[in-house]
């Protein structure tokens, strides 16, 4: 009976406990965007991401940029023909990662991206890029013009791997068993284990 009490009890705590360790820190969150948006040609200066649906990228393509060179060279494929092409934004690839994401060309305006980015919580050096592309409401008011939509972001932090899935399907990632939640849950066990061996009924 006392057993049976423990075990109720431990199953009715731990997920809270789990909770707790995903909300404060297990769970992988979205990389923050900043207020600062711009479209291609704009002014990007001091930059944490860029939308817009005038990219030169004919073809839908995912890119993790980690260093200047591959910046470049996806800048300048992104801006062809443009003056801006060489007019690179500034990433510190010593501390920061760029993502992109382009979907290629599209027979209308009004399409877009929607990006959500996880850092996996059992592997802090892997970013999930979770995309999906968003075509205009049915009805919508759009451009009759081909567009080329794109998004890019500046994540502060360098990652070893960068895996891009599709439809931004949210991974159930399993929460980190940390070394305080560990040391938590044990207290608990403990006095579920001290109060079962003073007689609880």
């Amino acid at each position: 009976m006392k057993k049976a009490l423990l075990m109720a009890m431990a199953a009715a705590v731990f997920p809270m406990i789990a909770a707790g360790a995903v909300e404060a820190g297990g769970r992988a969150s979205a990389a923050p965007s900043g207020n600062a948006s711009a479209s291609a040609g704009a002014d990007v200066a001091g930059w944490e991401a860029m939308s817009g649906q005038n990219s030169a990228i004919d073809y839908p393509q995912m890119v993790a940029v980690r260093d200047a060179k591959g910046w470049a060279e996806l800048w300048a494929e992104h801006l062809k023909g443009s003056p801006l092409a060489l007019a690179v934004p500034a990433a510190d690839f010593s501390k920061e990662t760029v993502v992109a994401v382009f979907l290629g060309l599209k027979p209308t305006g009004g399409y877009k991206v929607e990006l959500s980015l996880q850092q996996d919580p059992m592997d802090s050096s892997r970013l999930f890029v979770l995309y999906r592309e968003v075509p205009p409401r049915t009805g919508a008011i759009v451009s009759q013009v081909v567009s080329r939509p794109f998004e890019i972001r500046k994540v502060r932090k360098v990652y070893a791997s960068v895996v891009f899935e599709p439809n931004l399907t949210m991974r159930a990632l399993p929460f980190a068993m940390t070394q305080g939640v560990q040391a938590r849950l044990g207290r608990v066990v403990s006095a579920l284990e001290d109060a079962a061996r003073s007689g609880l009924p």
